[in-house]
Parts: C-alpha cells; structure tokens; sequence
C-alpha cells in the first residue's frame, strides 16, 4: 500500500463561519498546518498557541479624536506582549457615491520602537491627515 501526502499549500482554503452556521468551528478548537520544503511532514500549530489565545481579549473603538496623539491603556495587562491574529485599523469611512462608502486608511505611526507592550500601545495620526471621522479599532488576544 503506497499513501501519498497532500501538501498544505495543495488543500482547499478555510472559512471561518459565523456563530450559529451549521459549519461553525469554536476556533479554540482549530489547528494549523505549517509546512516547509524542509519538513518531513507538515508540522500542526494549535490556534490558540499562534494567537497567544487564553481567553484575555482587549478590544474597543475609538472615535471623535481631538488629539493626533493616541494612548490606549489596556483594562488589564497581558502577561506576554500580545502577538499573533491581533487586529489594529485606523481609517475613515469616505462617501465616494451618495449612500455608498469606502474604507479609506488613515497614515499613522505607532511612538515607540515596541509598538504595542503588555499593557497598550501609543500612536500618532500623521499631520496630513484631518482628524474628522477618524475610528481607530483594536482587538487583541493574549495570555
């Protein structure tokens, strides 16, 4: 009997459904393949040990700035710095057609050479842009 191994980068892609979707899968539960030419086989990698997942999650939006300097406290700080599936967007939502509107990015540039610690993270808003209708976004996951 021969068994030939199917490459990752060879497998039909992953969609995370929504809560509720008879194919949802709790992502606590999901594992990760990571390959390399030099791998004998594809090695696994839980999720929660990529995104440093324990159940510690620091989120919010932030809106109506009135400064271009930025300073998130976290309202409990992560043991480790939160690294992984962490998400930070800083943009403004632009009408390009009457009821229609786009994701425009906002340039931004975090004020340490850590861009974010255990315990928050600091940004300025670059000084070509308005500070109209900003939204800052964050979601970070961490022990």
């Amino acid at each position: 009997m021969s068994l030939i191994q199917t490459r990752p980068k060879d497998l039909v892609l992953y969609v995370q459904e929504d809560v509720g979707h008879p194919d949802y899968v709790d992502p606590s539960e999901l594992q990760f393949l990571i390959d390399h030419s030099s791998f004998a086989k594809p090695k696994r990698w839980p999720q929660t040990s990529m995104s440093g997942a324990t159940g510690h999650t620091e989120e919010d939006t932030l809106t109506g700035l009135s400064s271009r300097s930025v300073s998130v406290t976290f309202d409990a700080a992560f043991t480790t710095i939160p690294r992984g599936l962490n998400r930070l967007s800083v943009y403004r939502m632009t009408e390009v057609i009457t009821g229609e509107f786009v994701m425009e990015q906002v340039m931004f540039h975090y004020t340490s050479a850590t861009p974010v610690t255990t315990t928050g993270f600091d940004l300025e808003i670059d000084t070509s842009e308005s500070l109209t209708g900003i939204i800052i976004e964050y979601e970070f996951k961490g022990a």
